[in-house]
């Protein structure tokens, strides 16, 4: 990260730009190559530009044979040609082939280019939404550039070219959320496009295609497997809005605090916390002190204040963090909470000076009012990182940030009201039939293995996909002083000790300007005002749960009527299962663009629906060789729809019932 330049990048790719436009308005009609660089260009200008630099192939010789299809390449150091038979034979059996048994897919993956022409013939059929090649050879890339023109496909992300050396692990996990590509993620397969490609490149293409299941599995993993956590999340939402819209704006603050302070020190409770305590006393009027919740108790008993606190959990237990009477430790503490953060956690917080950030997540999202989005990491102390970045502290220094066992044994620092909740065998002592997958990790210092779990070894990509400095719009370093742990890939590592010097060496003191609560008056309407909302979410619910009751109806009595024909050896009226499926169509995609369903509704009902969108997308890419094929295919698609819209409208009411709840528990002097 520290080698990044953001300002150099932008000014490299401002001068390639000037130069394609150059050389495009020179040639006048612009040939396959521009035409395929212009396009790359805009989605991954760096590799455009290894491809443009080139200027030649001295790797590889390209003999034509007697037509356009008949082009094969020769690697000149192995003396090995990409095509063993004739390259149109090899290029007419993979068409043969694909447009038998995989014309129907919306995604499809390969390793290599080879001469190009397969490719312009597959992007022929528009069902292929997606096309992802990996090509390890700079100079294949250039070659198949020069002979084929798929500057449109590229420039719109149909065709996407990827390198090995020009994409990052994050360029993966966006290839795999392209929706053509997730909803076809049960029948991803990675084609090797020729012997050539798995002899000489199989360890690159097996690597390759181990971090396309690892990042399809992970997305897979994060749309959860029930409804449970995002009906959760509304609820929260909804109850805790009195508290919400009540205490300090965080918007007020960030604005206040924007660019103040240099150095952010984010203090979470791992083990190695405690023998960093001293440092961190001696350091606290200089710098900015954020912490997650957990890290407040041991804190607290050690006599340090933290500027923020930051608390986002669901789960009841967390509360306990905050369970005692408010006291004058409190006195210039900022609580930081989610808005879907437990109600119990909420009421704590009551008493204190507190503030609410909603996570980027579909329900506040429809809520529309002026409380920031933030939260959006999987952990509180992501959450105290968010906030040193919206400050725009240019010094970041991670310590306790261990995401490992000590080599004790144990999972937290000393203090820690959940000290050594986690056992190395992934045991949490707190509910014993919970449990984390033990792994491990490269050591702080990179040399060695820590024993870590799942969970921590995911909260670490996390914290390294932060580190990105293209998704901010200043220059930052991230340090981790934590001298223990799992090493956090994009931070600087380096002692606390030495860190602390500098930082008493510049002889500042750390500036902090509280905003006014907000106004009683305006909270209360408010409130009002996101109450009388949820009342119109909730009655826009029960119309669109009648909508899926009533096509759910016609589904069952259609599906029966044609058991009946089968079982008297009759065959279906099949006409009727095709104007059935074109309405199931029609009404999902009416609801796919209904902002209220989108963000209410399907927020609670998106891990249901995206796995059965899956399990569609199996069904739906099987060949049709016949008529007959196609036709049981289309009953089977309607009759599957049945339980989806059954499932659907059950949801729909546990949403709606779910809000009821929530405006019930308000207390007696936030009912209007």
């Amino acid at each position: 990260m520290q080698n990044y330049d953001k300002d150099l990048e932008a000014q490299a790719f401002e001068e390639f730009q000037r130069e394609l436009e150059a050389r495009f308005k020179a040639e006048g009609t612009p040939s396959n190559f521009m035409k395929n660089i212009v396009a790359l260009s805009a989605i991954n200008f760096r590799l455009a530009k290894a491809v443009y630099d080139l200027k030649s192939n001295t790797k590889f010789d390209v003999f034509a044979g007697k037509t356009n299809l008949d082009i094969n390449i020769i690697n000149t150091e192995l003396n090995e040609p990409i095509y063993t038979n004739a390259p149109a034979e090899h290029t007419q059996a993979m068409i043969e082939k694909f447009s038998d048994e995989y014309a129907l897919y919306p995604s499809l993956f390969f390793f290599g280019l080879g001469n190009g022409n397969f490719y312009t013939k597959l992007l022929q059929n528009q069902t292929h939404e997606k096309i992802i090649v990996f090509e390890p050879e700079i100079e294949i890339i250039f070659i198949t550039f020069n002979l084929c023109d798929f500057g449109a496909d590229i420039f719109h992300e149909r065709f996407v070219v990827v390198h090995p050396d020009y994409y990052r692990d994050g360029h993966i996990e966006l290839i795999c959320h392209y929706d053509a590509v997730a909803s076809n993620i049960r029948n991803y397969n990675f084609h090797i496009y020729s012997d050539y490609y798995a002899k000489n490149y199989g360890q690159i293409a097996q690597k390759i295609n181990n971090k396309i299941i690892e990042s399809s599995s992970k997305m897979v993993l994060n749309m959860g497997n029930d409804a449970h956590d995002n009906l959760l999340g509304i609820k929260h939402v909804v109850a805790n809005m009195p508290h919400i819209y009540n205490g300090y704006q965080l918007k007020d603050i960030i604005d206040l605090n924007m660019g103040k302070n240099k150095t952010a020190i984010i203090a979470s409770t791992g083990p190695s916390l405690n023998k960093q305590i001293e440092l961190l006393k001696k350091v606290a009027p200089h710098a900015l002190i954020l912490i997650p919740d957990a890290s407040y108790h041991v804190l607290k008993i050690n006599g340090i204040k933290p500027d923020f606190v930051a608390t986002m959990e669901r789960v009841e237990k967390t509360s306990e963090f905050f369970q005692s009477e408010p006291s004058q430790f409190d006195d210039g503490i900022m609580f930081m909470a989610a808005s879907l953060t437990h109600p119990k956690t909420a009421l704590n917080l009551k008493d204190r000076n507190r503030c609410y950030a909603h996570r980027p997540i579909r329900f506040e999202l429809i809520l529309k009012d002026d409380i920031p989005f933030m939260c959006k990491g999987p952990s509180s102390a992501h959450f105290a990182l968010d906030m040193a970045l919206r400050l725009k502290c240019e010094r970041i220094i991670f310590i306790g940030q261990d995401l490992a066992f000590a080599k004790d044994g144990s999972s937290h620092a000393k203090g820690n009201i959940f000290e050594n909740y986690i056992k190395e065998d992934g045991t949490i002592t707190i509910n014993p039939n919970a449990r984390q997958r033990p792994q491990t990790a490269i050591a702080y210092g990179g040399e060695g293995e820590v024993k870590t779990t799942d969970v921590w070894n995911f909260f670490r990509g996390y914290f390294e996909s932060m580190m990105e400095p293209t998704h901010y719009d200043y220059k930052f370093k991230v340090y981790n002083a934590t001298e223990g742990g799992a090493r956090i890939h994009g931070t600087i590592e380096k002692p606390f000790s030495e860190l602390v010097d500098e930082i008493l060496a510049e002889n500042s003191i750390k500036e902090i300007i509280k905003p006014m609560p907000i106004n009683p008056q305006d909270a209360k309407d408010q409130i009002k005002r996101q109450k009388e909302l949820v009342e119109d979410l909730i009655r826009y619910g029960v119309e669109k749960q009648r909508l899926c009751e009533e096509l759910f109806k016609k589904i069952s009595k259609a599906v029966e009527n044609a058991n009946k024909e089968i079982e008297r050896g009759k065959e279906p009226y099949y006409p009727k299962f095709y104007e059935l499926k074109e309405r199931i169509d029609r009404f999902k995609n009416n609801l796919k663009n209904d902002e209220i369903f989108d963000r209410v509704y399907y927020h609670v009902a998106n891990n249901f629906c995206v796995h059965q969108e899956m399990e569609f997308g199996e069904l739906m890419v099987r060949p049709e060789r016949t008529k007959s094929d196609k036709d049981k295919k289309i009953f089977e698609y309607v009759r599957q729809h049945g339980y989806y819209f059954f499932s659907l409208a059950g949801m729909m009411e546990a949403t709606r019932d779910t809000m009821n709840e929530s405006l019930q528990s308000w207390d007696e002097e936030f009912k209007l």
